[in-house]
């Protein structure tokens, strides 16, 4: 007998679906205390983020850094203001496509949840990380004489990586240990049901 090798069509699925559910039970599932912290707070930085880093670089990059506008200060802050309201619409929009997706099947459906998942990725990996490195003194537009990569800045967003990281992996070990009751549970229901 030959071991038949999975077509990348089902891998592909079957990657799909382990997303789709994983997500189904992150967004619409309960939580441990430190399952909901892991969440929550990746989600207030990425509002923070969307709603003032993002303004912010917008507001430089049309004033100082892109010498063909070289916009005034106040107009400079009116392009920021205008997407940062942006970013605010953007952020009802993925509250509101998240929440229309509860409990539906389907192609568009999974999608959204793909995207949420993307999203988290990003979030997870190189949002929160790239905050780390800011704070700890890293930045990608120096000062004349300022070291724009110093040590402890890419030691600290490498650290912040790998705890997203960690996280991540947490919570795809509390998706299947959920799962796992929820199965054991569904079993019970129905092998109760068979005896009566």
């Amino acid at each position: 007998m030959t071991a038949r090798r999975a077509s990348s069509r089902t891998l592909g699925a079957g990657l799909i679906q382990l997303v789709d559910n994983f997500m189904i039970c992150l967004l619409y599932g309960y939580d441990t205390w430190l399952g909901a912290l892991l969440k929550g707070v990746p989600l207030f930085l990425y509002v923070y983020f969307l709603l003032t880093y993002v303004p912010n670089y917008v507001y430089y990059l049309v004033t100082q850094y892109i010498p063909f506008l070289g916009f005034s200060p106040d107009v400079g802050f009116i392009i920021a203001q205008g997407v940062g309201g942006g970013n605010f619409l953007v952020l009802i929009i993925l509250a509101v496509w998240t929440q229309a997706a509860r409990g539906r099947r389907g192609f568009a459906w999974t999608l959204i949840r793909v995207i949420d998942f993307l999203q988290m990725l990003f979030v997870y990996l190189l949002l929160i990380p790239l905050l780390a490195f800011n704070m700890a003194g890293g930045t990608f537009v120096p000062l004349p004489g300022q070291n724009p990569f110093p040590l402890q800045a890419l030691a600290f967003g490498t650290l912040v990586a790998g705890l997203g990281l960690v996280s991540l992996v947490y919570l795809f070990f509390e998706f299947r240990r959920v799962i796992r009751r929820e199965a054991l549970l569904a079993e019970s229901r129905s092998t109760a049901l068979q005896t009566r």
